[in-house]
């Protein structure tokens, strides 16, 4: 495919890059503006920059070989409902967050622990998963970016690696996340661009929509139906999976650190989970388009289905046009790669060295030293040390999901959770999915068909976080809470944190009175419980293979966890009370018809009727309508809230 169109475009790009590296370079200052791009950002560039970084190879170039092999149920659970996870982990996360990094200097995940819960153990163990699963994610990331780069410039694979590898590290470590989020912003800006393009380019190869769904369909029926060849419960359980763990996510949490101004939340959600949307038609279109060519006889099948999206655009589209696609594909990894050098940089020189009693002077410069240490180290792993992959892929989004949603999701709403929870947690996490692959491997352990791993952590590390937090001493958990929430850390029980000078935040920076705020907290609690027990419900029929017990309650958990992050101002609560309550119901009525009918033999849409419910109305209601909302709730939001506090200068 190396010609000189793809050469020009190829080297455009990555110049592109560089330059934007070494304007970044020229405001780098501090660690601030390195690890969080000086807290400067906008809602566009944060919110582009959230999906491009969410929106990796895997979601792009995985998720079109898997629908041309299994069919739209691959989208199921890797994609249609995502955009509603980005609506969730803003109403979950997104104005807490914000005002923490104001209030404590909080530049990553392990930071927000640390001043959430002034726990040791629990500092130590989200910093070394951050570190771990970085380097994990690294290891995708670069195998994606040889095989992508090797096309365009007709390398072999490892020296396409270290070329994507090379450019994503000199402009991360010359610019840092100051770096990382425009040139998402540009990589994501591409990756909508070409996605469109190439969705209706497919279909009118392979003779339109129509066509392509009579023909699959009549060499395969099942290959339209909503779950496909897969059980049940495997594919909602991974359904719930990708939904609720976008809220636990580091480099989506990160981008709410970063933002100038909490005004600049209200539209973020909507223009992120609309372009995750967009590029979802990336793998619709290609997956399908060539499925029903192959059939047609059209087309040659690929020789495996990872060569899907590449053997389409050799054979079907001019190498100037392939080249901009392929493009797009590698944008969408460098994106994925530049967040997570930053956020293991971050982890090691400033939380892991510091939660074991070694703080980092110089954390600029080592941070970029670090950058470029995960950049070699990933891209070792993956050629020299391939034996520690497959350990290494357990670490991905299923782990950090389980890691992070309870210690921060409900942890920075819910005054009763602890340190101690916080650190199970986050154990539990990491060796479940590292345990499962283990064993799995060594044939000690064979796991059930309907069983989702990844599913299966989330719900049970959210559950042990609840129980742990319910068990364990709770004396000082309210006023540590009130601490974080105020912004006043007091002592410090970790040995590595100093106290904000309490003239750094007002006399009273919560609008509600004692009674407004126990009021508030006893309706987190029941949140709480709710969503406990839902997770239950949910858990029991990912491991007893019951698809019921996980569909009918999923649009409940989304309506408990928009209210959750509404509940700690009580009077924004009772004014979107009931339109939430209405929104979970449309979804609850939407989902129960899809997952009523997924066996039955009636037509909507050219597609089975569940399937069709799927495409035609929920994706686009969801994709759409849960940022809106959310833009509404934060807008009430803001006309009820104080103004904000004064950035404290240092958690050190």
């Amino acid at each position: 495919m190396e010609s000189v169109s793809v050469i020009v475009i190829i080297a455009v790009y990555f110049l592109l890059m560089f330059a934007i590296g070494f304007w970044a370079n020229r405001r780098m200052k501090s660690s601030k503006e390195f690890l969080v791009a000086g807290q400067s950002l906008g809602f566009f560039v944060m919110a582009i920059a959230s999906f491009s970084s969410i929106q990796s190879g895997w979601g792009m170039v995985g998720n079109t070989g898997a629908v041309y092999d299994i069919g739209t149920s691959a989208l199921l659970g890797a994609a249609f409902l995502v955009p509603l996870g980005f609506a969730l982990a803003w109403f979950l996360l997104g104005s807490r967050l914000h005002r923490a990094a104001g209030r404590h200097s909080a530049y990553s995940v392990p930071d927000l622990v640390r001043a959430r819960y002034r726990s040791r153990p629990a500092h130590i163990a989200m910093s070394a998963a951050m570190a771990v699963g970085a380097v994990a994610y690294m290891t995708s990331q670069i195998s994606a970016m040889g095989i992508i780069a090797s096309l365009l410039l007709g390398t072999s694979v490892q020296t396409g690696a270290w070329i994507g590898a090379g450019v994503v590290a000199v402009y991360t470590v010359a610019g840092g996340m100051l770096a990382a989020v425009w040139t998402d912003l540009i990589q994501g800006l591409l990756m909508i661009v070409m996605s469109v393009a190439i969705f209706f380019f497919a279909l009118f190869a392979a003779g339109g929509w129509s066509a392509v769904l009579l023909t699959t369909s009549a060499a395969d029926p099942a290959y339209l139906s909503l779950t496909g060849p897969q059980p049940e419960a495997f594919i909602f359980g991974y359904m719930v999976l990708l939904v609720f763990g976008a809220a636990g996510q580091p480099q989506l949490i990160t981008k709410f650190l970063m933002l100038k101004d909490r005004r600049e939340l209200r539209w973020g959600a909507a223009v992120s989970g609309v372009a995750y949307g967009v590029t979802t038609l990336f793998s619709l279109g290609i997956g399908l388009s060539l499925k029903a060519m192959v059939i047609s006889g059209d087309a040659a099948a690929p020789e495996t289905i990872d060569n899907t999206t590449t053997d389409f655009l050799s054979q079907f589209t001019s190498p100037v046009v392939a080249g901009l696609a392929l493009t797009a594909l590698l944008a969408a990894v460098m994106s994925s790669a530049s967040s997570f050098i930053t956020i293991g940089a971050a982890a090691v020189v400033r939380d892991l060295s510091s939660s074991l009693g070694f703080p980092v002077r110089r954390e600029l410069l080592w941070s970029r030293i670090m950058s470029a240490v995960i950049t070699v180290l990933a891209v070792l792993l993956v050629f020299y040390l391939s034996q520690a992959i497959f350990i290494l892929g357990a670490i991905g989004w299923a782990a950090f999901a389980a890691a992070i949603l309870g210690p921060i999701g409900i942890g920075v709403h819910w005054r009763r959770a602890t340190g101690t929870a916080a650190a199970s947690a986050v154990i539990v996490a990491l060796g479940s999915n590292l345990l499962v692959v283990v064993l799995e491997a060594g044939g000690v352990l064979t796991v059930a068909p309907h069983m989702h791993v990844g599913g299966i952590s989330l719900m049970l590390s959210v559950l042990v976080f609840v129980g742990v937090s319910l068990l364990t001493p709770g004396e000082r958990s309210a006023q540590l809470f009130r601490e974080f929430e105020s912004g006043d850390l007091g002592g410090s029980s970790d040995g590595g944190s100093a106290a904000v000078p309490p003239a750094a935040v007002p006399p009273s920076t919560v609008s509600q009175s004692a009674g407004g705020i126990a009021a508030a907290g006893r309706t987190v609690g029941r949140l709480v419980g709710a969503l406990s027990l839902i997770c239950a419900v949910m858990l029991v029929g990912m491991l007893a293979d019951l698809p019921a017990l996980i569909i009918y309650p999923t649009p409940v958990l989304v309506g408990v966890i928009m209210l959750l992050g509404c509940a700690g101002d009580p009077g924004v609560l009772r004014a979107v009370r009931v339109p939430l309550l209405a929104y979970t119901g449309v979804l609850f009525v939407l989902m129960t018809a899809m997952a009523a009918t997924r066996h039955s033999e009636a037509v909507f849409g050219g597609m089975p009727v569940a399937t069709g419910i799927l495409l035609y109305v929920i994706w686009p209601f969801t994709t759409v309508t849960a940022g809106l909302l959310y833009a509404w709730v934060h807008s009430l939001t803001l006309r009820s809230a104080p103004a904000e506090a004064p950035r404290a200068e240092s958690l050190r």
